[in-house]
């Protein structure tokens, strides 16, 4: 009690909670420039993040509590702000709801039955832009940890091969449903087994392919339940030269993949258009045809001669004519729209 309470979050995570408390601090304000209140009193927008906070160390090992290792321990915080009326007047609190994470996994490659679903989604150059907190407790990396890193060195190197028949298919098609299983690396350095599906987006108007979003299902826990534990460097998988670069150039012809074949759903983008324009041809080509064929139902019955340049392509074009100049009311059904 009494203490800050950014000096027990992890410093990586400073910066991140830091910027959730300025989001939450600018309340949107009215037109004229005061603050919306909200309906309870209470500001009750929640805003939530995965945060990394200290463990306390005790003291009954005397008085070198200093010389203990520091320990974190990941928490999803919901950050709300309250109004509360005191003594000293109106004053904003910052309320903090803690739910710590802990392991999904209890036995080394333990197999799963009934995991939660969840989502990484990646931009075409490999870039992870979105990772679920849903992953936590299943992979351990916290979203601000692996946000904009290359998505592609999650993948086990031995099923790149696999993975790059997997990314011809969802540039071809659009997306893939649920492939077979592959692994993909936790936090603590082992690798979980998945299988996914895979879903694409293409730019109707660029027709590329912008992001690729997948739905990790886990199969098979890794060979260390405990997903938060630090790498062990001497469990690392040693690879040769050789084969660290047959997987880089398998990563670069993934990313490859992605932005150079031309894909259906761009072809299906492109069709679509092509066929809105013409829709729209044929629509205006109507528009024309109409009041030429119901020339007396249609004509706007006006003797002010103020209003005599109203006719029937006014009405039929909401008032706007393409063929008028000025006042002339010459107009030509006639002439095609460009």
């Amino acid at each position: 009690i009494g203490r800050s309470f950014i000096d027990f979050v992890h410093p990586r995570d400073r910066v991140t909670f830091a910027s959730q408390i300025t989001n939450g601090l600018a309340v949107p304000k009215n037109a004229n420039g005061t603050q919306k209140k909200a309906t309870n009193g209470n500001d009750t927008s929640v805003s939530s993040m995965v945060c990394r906070i200290r463990r306390y160390r005790g003291l009954s090992t005397g008085f070198g509590v200093k010389e203990l290792v520091l320990t974190f321990m990941p928490f999803l915080l919901k950050l709300s702000f309250k109004n509360i009326n005191d003594e000293e007047g109106n004053v904003i609190y910052l309320v903090i709801q803690a739910s710590p994470f802990f392991s999904a996994f209890k036995t080394p490659n333990e197999p799963v039955m009934k995991a939660s679903p969840f989502v990484i989604r990646h931009s075409a150059n490999g870039n992870l832009e979105y990772i679920d907190p849903e992953s936590v407790p299943y992979l351990g990396y916290l979203p601000q940890d692996v946000t904009d890193t290359d998505a592609l060195l999650l993948y086990h190197h031995e099923d790149l091969p696999y993975l790059r028949q997997v990314y011809k298919t969802i540039v071809k098609e659009g997306g893939m449903p649920r492939c077979k299983s592959y692994r993909m690396m936790a936090q603590n350095g082992d690798y979980i087994k998945v299988e996914t599906e895979w879903l694409s987006f293409i730019n109707p108007w660029s027709r590329k392919l912008e992001f690729i979003i997948g739905k990790h299902y886990i199969i098979e826990g890794p060979s260390n339940p405990d997903v938060f534990q630090t790498p062990d460097p001497d469990k690392e998988i040693k690879q040769s030269e050789e084969e660290k670069n047959i997987a880089q150039n398998l990563r670069e012809h993934i990313v490859r993949i992605m932005n150079l074949v031309l894909t259906k759903p761009a072809e299906v983008a492109k069709q679509q258009m092509t066929k809105r324009c013409q829709d729209l041809a044929s629509f205006m080509e109507s528009l024309m045809e109409e009041p030429a064929k119901n020339d007396d139902e249609l004509r706007l019955d006006i003797h002010d001669a103020d209003h005599s340049y109203y006719e029937r392509d006014s009405v039929m074009l909401g008032g706007i004519s393409p063929h008028h100049e000025y006042n002339d009311s010459k107009s030509s059904t006639e002439t095609p729209l460009s």
